[in-house]
C-alpha cells in the first residue's frame, strides 16, 4: 500500500514537472516571443485640394536577411483611400497596429494601391513613380522587444512627394520617420491685426528635414512628433501687408507639448 502511494506521488510530481516544462517551452517560443508595432501617418501640406492615398501592404525586413527574403507583413488590411492633406495639426491615421516577432529590423516597405489627386479640376489618377511601383522601401533601423510596443510616426511631405510631367501627376513619397516616444510637439496660434482670413503657414526644421503646417480655421496649429531639440519656428504671414514672424529657442522635450501661445502678426 505504501509503495503504491509513493509511486503515485512520484508520478504526480513527474507529471507536474513535465507539464510545467511544456508550458514554459510553449510560452517562450509562442505568442510571448513578440512585441507590438504601431505606425501612424501625418502630413506636411501641399498646394492641392486632395491627395487620396491607398496603402495595400506594409512590410518590415529583418537585419541580416537577403533583400528578397526576410520580410514580414505587419498591416492586417489595406488602408484607404484617405486624404493625406487632412492629417495635420494633431490629426493622424493609424496605419499599423500588430504583433510582430522580436528582432532587429532595417527597412520598412509600403506598397500603394490606386491613388488619386485633385488639383483645380476633377479627380484624376495619381500615378506611382517607377521607383515605387513594387513598393517604397524606407531604410530605418529599429528593434522589436518582447512584450513592448514600438511607436513610429510617418510624416509625409506632400509638397515634395508629387511631381507633374506630360499633364500627369506622379507620387514618389518623401517620408520622415520618427520614433514617436522620443518626440514632442509645438503648439500655438496666429492672430492677424485685422479681421481678414488668416492664411499663414508655420515652418521649422528637424535637422535636414523641413516641417510645415497650415492653420486650422481658428488660427491654431500643431507641429507634431518632432525630435527633442531647440527649435526656431517661422510664421509666413501669406499677406504682403503683414510681416513674417520668427520665434527662437523653443525647447521640445519628448512626450511633452511646447506651447508658444498666440503670435500676433504685425503690419509692415
Amino acid at each position: 500500500m505504501k509503495k503504491t502511494m509513493l509511486y503515485d506521488c512520484v508520478c504526480a510530481v513527474f507529471t507536474y514537472i513535465l507539464l510545467s516544462f511544456v508550458l514554459v517551452s510553449c510560452s517562450s517560443t509562442g505568442a510571448n516571443n513578440q512585441g507590438e508595432l504601431f505606425i501612424k501617418v501625418l502630413d506636411t501640406p501641399a498646394n492641392f485640394k486632395q491627395l487620396n492615398i491607398v496603402v495595400e501592404r506594409v512590410s518590415i525586413h529583418r537585419v541580416g536577411a537577403a533583400s528578397d527574403v526576410g520580410w514580414t507583413i505587419v498591416n492586417t488590411n489595406s488602408s484607404g483611400p484617405f486624404d493625406l492633406l487632412n492629417l495635420r495639426n494633431g490629426r493622424n491615421l493609424q496605419l499599423v497596429l500588430n504583433k510582430v516577432p522580436v528582432g532587429v529590423y532595417d527597412r520598412i516597405k509600403i506598397n500603394y494601391g490606386a491613388c488619386t489627386i485633385i488639383k483645380d479640376g476633377p479627380e484624376q489618377s495619381l500615378n506611382l513613380d517607377p521607383s515605387v511601383v513594387n513598393g517604397d522601401s524606407i531604410t530605418y533601423g529599429f528593434q522589436i522587444v518582447e512584450g513592448q510596443q514600438l511607436q513610429l510616426t510617418f510624416d509625409f511631405d506632400a509638397s515634395l512627394s508629387i511631381y507633374s510631367t506630360g499633364g500627369m501627376y506622379y507620387f514618389k513619397p518623401v517620408i520622415r520617420v520618427q520614433n514617436t516616444m522620443l518626440s514632442g510637439s509645438i503648439v500655438g496660434s496666429v492672430v492677424r491685426p485685422d479681421t481678414l482670413p488668416n492664411v499663414s503657414s508655420v515652418h521649422t526644421f528637424t535637422g535636414v528635414d523641413s516641417v510645415t503646417t497650415l492653420l486650422d480655421p481658428n488660427g491654431s496649429f500643431q507641429i507634431a512628433d518632432i525630435p527633442e531639440n531647440i527649435y526656431t519656428v517661422t510664421i509666413l504671414s501669406g499677406d504682403s501687408k503683414l510681416l513674417d514672424t520668427t520665434i527662437t529657442n523653443i525647447i521640445v522635450v519628448r512626450q511633452q507639448i511646447s506651447n508658444i501661445g498666440a503670435i500676433v502678426l504685425r503690419n509692415k
